[in-house]
């Protein structure tokens, strides 16, 4: 009977999933004379513009849409890097080895720009262009990245549709050309209509870092006179130059240069404003220098006359106040009335309402978090390792220690929780968090060692995953400021559930459900009926584009979920039962299609932008998207601490499977529900291993749920038992 059910049940959802391939098409409109002047100003950090008195920039503060962004590009955080990635809509890479220039610009003794450029490319740039001789390279180094990149795609869609493109400023670092705001503008051919980039853009100034700075009314005087639609990106390198050099400067003479260089930047802004109509768009950003201490969230500011402030967010993110590098290039086409095309990974931002003190609060979490977050896990990591390792000798020696050790096992167990609750009450002092995580850890842990055994995994499984689920349908306010969580800065995932905490909820609801199974009869329909709805509800859960959005977490639960209900249930095992497995697992595939194509709406989840790809026979991202996650989940496996956990806690498993001699089968036939439970967690893990880019995290997380239960199992059977599972009869 439940056979003839599935069937139909996996037809019906494939033909919804089917019904999802019709999509509406948005006509784009053109963009009048609209100009948008870009200021990237690469070392202006939101601490500055906080804390140092900048009038014209805390006005602008008070009357634009404010974001804080982070800086994410295709490989390392440099500053081409970053310059590739704005100006692309997804990550980017460029070298930095070859510059922009002017065709009339001297190489050397013999050769220009001009010249270079036309051997290249076959084709002699205009006059007052801004050439790159070296897009050939930059495609090249594009091809071989993990992310699909149409060079100059911003000025080349500009170009397509009429507009202008002017470039001025730079970062050169006295007679070394240092050129990256062409990035921004150039099209797919590595040209930007007109600019000023070279020397004449700078004044000299003995007093400055390579007696040079920027010739702000210079600038002024080219937008002023610039009277084409279209976009225009200005470099004021300044604050970059006085990074490169500024730990050879005397820290006081530093800090006066940089408090005029800032008073400087913040005037040139003023006089925009004041220059700015209703047709302009004002776009403040800032990228790091390649200097250590830069790194983290960046400002974005658009400003326009007329409009209401507001914070920033866009579906990429989910995040007030917060956006990503990528959303820059639809932001700026959709402004002009342009659609962004398929290349373009980012999503237009829009304004919401907020107020500056949630948003300095934001960033201020987000940041402390940050900084923090390596030590903490790093120190979980060890201490799960030291446990682990601690734990079986004393199961092999039988020693002593049973008590303290089981709660110490235990804390372990509860730690993911404890993550969760308390992470953003004490994220601003290492000090409190781990002070308060060892005491509630220790003393949570203790009072639950105190009951008996089932009672004791029923609890432990509960509290892994009710209240990550829980948080989830709420939006995910605790789990976006655990440690435990992801992190926005890095810009791997914004929402959902992330893969360290997608493992939990699958090792302990499985765990959950076996411990609450033990000792019950499996005969009931409605048993079985409940069990699969949790199962079910769960998988929903990670699936839905508007809760955990966690597309492996989806596939992996999927398995774990099948291979968990049919042991639970499934006496015998013979091909049909695989079939049966196997018509599950494709269920779970099914309700991730389908919820990701009906219920986004406008608003899609990387899952869905990834199932449009597929519909739209766009297989070449698909490959991109395929190779980037097993590319990662390789580099994890090789290099992530998160895999030594892994791979020792299999290792402990493997000798408890021999040592004691028939220990482990006196607890098979004790607790047969619960081993039934650690083998599906086991399956689990290992899908999410295959499914996830980062599946080693997951698979580490969920493991923990068989280990430390096991080792918990062996103490008190193995180890004598002084009356805590007299009552284990029941639970």
């Amino acid at each position: 009977m439940k056979g003839k059910c599935i069937l139909p049940l996996l037809c019906l959802i494939g033909l919804f999933c089917l019904s999802g391939f019709v999509h509406p098409v948005q006509a784009a409109g053109t963009g009048g004379l609209k100009q948008i002047w870009w200021i990237n100003v690469p070392g202006l950090t939101l601490d500055e513009i906080r804390k140092t008195d900048l009038p014209h920039l805390k006005h602008l503060m008070k009357t634009a849409s404010v974001g804080a962004m982070n800086m994410k590009t295709g490989g390392r955080g440099t500053v081409s890097n970053s310059y590739a990635t704005l100006g692309s809509g997804t990550r980017a890479v460029a070298s930095g080895q070859e510059m922009f220039y002017h065709p009339d610009e001297r190489m050397d003794e013999e050769l220009s720009a001009g010249l270079l450029y036309t051997r290249r490319m076959g084709m002699k740039p205009a006059a007052g262009s801004v050439i790159y001789p070296g897009i050939i390279s930059y495609i090249h180094e594009n091809e071989a990245s993990g992310y699909i990149v149409a060079p100059g795609i911003l000025g080349e869609t500009l170009r397509q549709r009429g507009f202008s493109t002017l470039v001025l400023g730079n970062l050169d670092e006295g007679t070394k050309p240092v050129r990256y705001a062409p990035l921004l503008t150039m099209d797919k051919k590595g040209v930007t209509e007109e600019g000023e980039i070279g020397r004449s853009i700078l004044r000299s100034d003995a007093t400055r870092p390579y007696g040079v700075k920027t010739d702000y009314g210079r600038i002024k005087a080219r937008l002023a006179s610039w009277t084409k639609p279209g976009l225009a990106a200005v470099e004021l390198g300044d604050l970059y130059r006085l990074d490169r050099v500024g730990d050879k400067m005397f820290p006081a003479v530093r800090k006066e240069v940089q408090q005029i260089t800032l008073r400087e930047v913040d005037h040139f802004l003023g006089e925009l404003l004041n220059m700015a109509g209703e047709e302009h768009l004002l776009v403040l950003t800032s990228t790091g220098t390649g200097v250590a201490g830069k790194e983290g969230l960046f400002p974005v500011l658009l400003h326009r006359q007329g409009e209401a402030p507001g914070l920033l967010t866009s579906t990429t993110t989910r995040r007030t106040g917060v956006v990503s590098n990528i959303d820059l290039v639809p932001t700026l086409l959709t402004w002009l009335g342009i659609d962004a095309p398929d290349e373009v990974l980012g999503q237009p931002m829009r304004s919401v309402a907020g107020s500056m003190e949630s948003f300095w609060e934001t960033v201020d979490r987000m940041e402390t978090i940050y900084s923090l977050r390596p030590s903490v896990l790093y120190s979980y990591i060890l201490l799960q390792m030291l446990v682990l390792m601690t734990g079986l000798t004393l199961i092999l020696k039988k020693g002593r220690a049973r008590s303290w050790m089981e709660s110490v096992l235990l804390a372990v167990m509860l730690t993911p929780f404890l993550f969760l609750v308390i992470s953003g009450m004490t994220a601003y002092s290492w000090w409190l968090f781990s002070g308060l995580l060892v005491l509630a850890g220790l003393g949570l842990s203790f009072l639950l060692t105190r009951v008996h055994t089932i009672p004791l995994f029923l609890c432990a499984g509960l509290l892994g995953f009710l209240p990550v689920v829980a948080d989830g349908l709420l939006g995910g306010p605790l789990i976006q400021q655990s440690f435990l969580g992801y992190d926005p800065i890095k810009g791997a995932r914004y929402y959902g559930i992330g893969n360290e905490y997608m493992g939990v909820v699958l090792g302990s609801s499985i765990l959950a459900c076996a411990a609450w199974l033990e000792k019950r009869s499996t005969d009931s329909r409605k048993l079985r009926l409940g069990v699969g709805l949790f199962f079910v509800a769960l998988l929903i859960f990670f699936a839905a584009p508007f809760w955990g959005t966690n597309a492996g977490g989806a596939l992996a639960s999927a398995v774990g979920f099948s291979v968990a209900y049919l042991r639970f249930f499934q006496a015998r095992w013979d091909r049909g039962t695989f079939f049966k497995m196997a018509g599950l697992a494709i269920l779970g595939l099914l309700i991730l299609v389908a919820l990701n194509r009906w219920l986004p709406g406008q608003h899609p989840s990387h899952i869905g932008r990834a199932l449009q790809f597929l519909e739209g026979g766009n297989l070449e991202e698909i490959t991109h998207i395929i190779n980037r996650k097993l590319e990662m989940n390789l580099k994890l496996i090789r290099v992530s601490s998160w895999g030594k956990v892994f791979l020792l806690s299999l290792l402990a498993m493997a000798v408890l499977s021999v040592r004691p001699a028939g220990g482990l089968r006196q607890l098979i036939d004790r607790y047969p529900q619960l081993f039934n439970g650690f083998t599906a967690i086991l399956a689990g893990s290992l899908a999410a291993l295959a499914f996830n880019d980062s599946g080693i995290v997951s698979a580490a997380t969920a493991v923990i749920y068989v280990v430390m239960p096991v080792m918990i199992l062996g103490m008190r059977e193995w180890m004598g038992n002084p009356g805590a599972d007299e009552a284990d009869g029941g639970s």
